[in-house]
């Protein structure tokens, strides 16, 4: 072989050497912290903890507890009369005092008008001159409202739409 053969022969091996060397200054800490992984893992156990299971116990008693539960529903949730307030004034009514008189409709029949009145949870048909018992009578109907002449004085009460909303 030639000199220069040998030397190239040299240097191969040198570099290979210094290649391995760098690699297991690389390899030696990644193989200290694997061993370091793989005896944690070993320690570690599978499972549920105690506290957990006895919250989730607890949990799925009141639960079934609950179950038993029987809810009578009064009123039908899908009508829509028991969510909006109409403008005829039926419908849902909200924060509405039951001892105060309201004016439900409106109407006019032949050449007058006639109302219909809501005191107490009961519906009043009324004309003018009709008394309402305990109320008063019954003074004027128009359109927009009904009046009616109470013993402290003439009292109005708008028809829906018309006067100030509750």
């Amino acid at each position: 072989m030639s000199d220069r053969s040998i030397t190239i022969w040299n240097l191969l091996v040198g570099f290979t050497i210094l290649s391995l060397v760098a690699t297991s200054f690389k390899l030696f800490p990644m193989n200290n912290k694997y061993a370091r992984l793989k005896a944690a893992a070993e320690d570690l156990q599978f499972g549920t903890d105690k506290e957990l299971e006895n919250i989730i116990s607890y949990l799925e008693e009141r639960l079934e507890e609950r179950s038993n539960y029987v809810f009578n529903i009064e009123n039908t949730p899908m009508l829509l009369t028991n969510v909006l307030a109409l403008a005829d004034g039926s419908g849902r009514r909200v924060k509405r005092n039951r001892n105060a008189i309201r004016v439900a409709l409106v109407y006019q029949r032949d050449d007058h008008f006639q109302a219909q009145i809501n005191y107490r949870g009961k519906a009043f048909t009324v004309s003018v001159g009709d008394e309402l018992p305990n109320i008063g009578i019954v003074k004027e109907i128009d359109g927009r409202q009904v009046t009616i002449g109470t013993s402290s004085g003439m009292k109005s009460y708008p028809a829906p739409g018309y006067g100030p909303s509750t």
